[in-house]
């Protein structure tokens, strides 16, 4: 019993130092209620509004049919396909962070999860501000590692996707429909190597004379991000990513089967990459309503007819959706338990020792008492 009170009352202060913690950094950071509000005060009505737009002369009837109509049995395989994407970027991730002495893949898988999670729910994004603290917590890291670490992760996505644009972008068809797309994915290209050179660029240069608090920390997260895209890392960081959106294509691939839609290896990626790459769009939690507009867009740029998009972007929405909702409530309730049960025995103590501290005087009065008691009497 004694051992199991040290463990709730270990795991209730581990809790609430995390938490203080969070808060700190989320209010160095500009990330407060504030911030949240903000986001929820874009994100919602341009999901509604890019979701009326996808409802837009809808036959409601056929895409009941058509849901209706999907093959169980590949719609599995599809969750599998968008589920096996976290574990290679969780393990992307554990190769760019390179924490000493090396974390389990479990922990960074369970962040990577926990991250989507809570952007599945929260406005705001917040899932990658605690990517960094968790790691720069459980391994003992500088925040600006930490930092670095997920900049790369998240770079190396935004390189893959954006390069599936530019490759995939002259061979579809209705091409004066997508020239504002085209522009996009080049300015992406552009401040991404502006990124890049930046970085390079200042790491080297800030070495010399780092002045300020900001500055220095600017400067380790730059030489960080640089020194984990050189290399045999970065090699194999590079071919995780393409591993990983290569997943999730044949998921994407997976779902249009179930609904009748047939599409290329080229479509795949062009589908890919606007809707990876279109979830940047400020929304609400979860991409609800954007995720439906970017579907139905780029699968109308190659032909595929309103309801049998709307079918898709429903059942692809889910496949990763609801799987990584449910994990992050699954990892929220593992930790709930001990963390109620530390409450409970810190309060139990705490009462013990009031009434204890209350109950003293009475039976162990003090020199100066027994010495006013003696003067009154006489």
């Amino acid at each position: 019993m004694k051992r199991s009170f040290d463990m709730t009352r270990s795991g209730t202060t581990e809790w609430s130092e995390t938490t203080a913690r969070l808060n700190k950094v989320a209010r160095s950071r500009g990330f407060s209620g504030r911030t949240l509000l903000l986001s929820a005060a874009v994100g919602f009505p341009a999901s509604i509004a890019l979701l009326m737009l996808s409802l837009r002369s809808l036959d409601g009837r056929a895409l009941h049919e058509s849901l209706h109509s999907a093959n169980p049995a590949v719609l599995a395989l599809a969750v599998c396909a968008s589920s096996l994407v976290y574990v290679v970027q969780a393990a992307r991730w554990r190769l760019v962070a390179q924490p000493s002495p090396p974390l389990p893949f479990r922990r960074f898988l369970d962040w990577a999860v926990g991250a989507i999670a809570v952007n599945n729910v929260v406005p705001g994004r917040p899932g990658d501000l605690l990517r960094i603290e968790w790691l720069s917590r459980a391994a003992k890291m500088p925040r600006a590692r930490a930092l670095a670490s997920v900049v790369v992760d998240r770079g190396l996505d935004l390189a893959v996707l954006v390069a599936a644009l530019a490759f995939t972008y002259p061979s579809v068809g209705n091409a004066h429909r997508i020239d504002h797309v085209g522009v996009v994915a080049l300015l992406l290209v552009m401040l991404a190597g502006l990124v890049v050179i930046g970085a390079v660029a200042y790491s080297r240069r800030a070495r010399r004379a780092p002045v300020g608090r900001l500055r220095s920390f600017v400067t380790n997260v730059a030489c960080e991000v640089c020194s984990r895209v050189r290399g045999w890392r970065g090699v194999a960081a590079v071919m995780l990513s393409l591993l990983a959106w290569g997943l999730w294509s044949a998921s994407a691939w997976l779902v249009a089967s179930s609904v009748g839609i047939p599409l290329t290896p080229l479509d795949l990626l062009f589908v890919t990459a606007v809707i990876n790459l279109g979830v940047a769009i400020p929304s609400s939690p979860g991409f609800i309503g954007t995720y439906q507009w970017l579907s139905v867009w780029s699968l109308g740029v190659l032909g595929v007819n309103h309801t049998s998009a709307f079918a898709f972007s429903i059942l692809m929405h889910a496949a990763w959706f609801v799987p990584t909702t449910l994990a992050g409530a699954v990892l929220i309730l593992r930790k709930c338990p001990p963390l109620v049960a530390g409450l409970i025995a810190d309060r139990r103590s705490q009462g013990n020792v009031a009434g204890r501290v209350v109950a003293l005087p009475r039976k162990l009065p003090t020199a100066d008492a027994v010495g006013a008691r003696a003067k009154t009497r006489r």
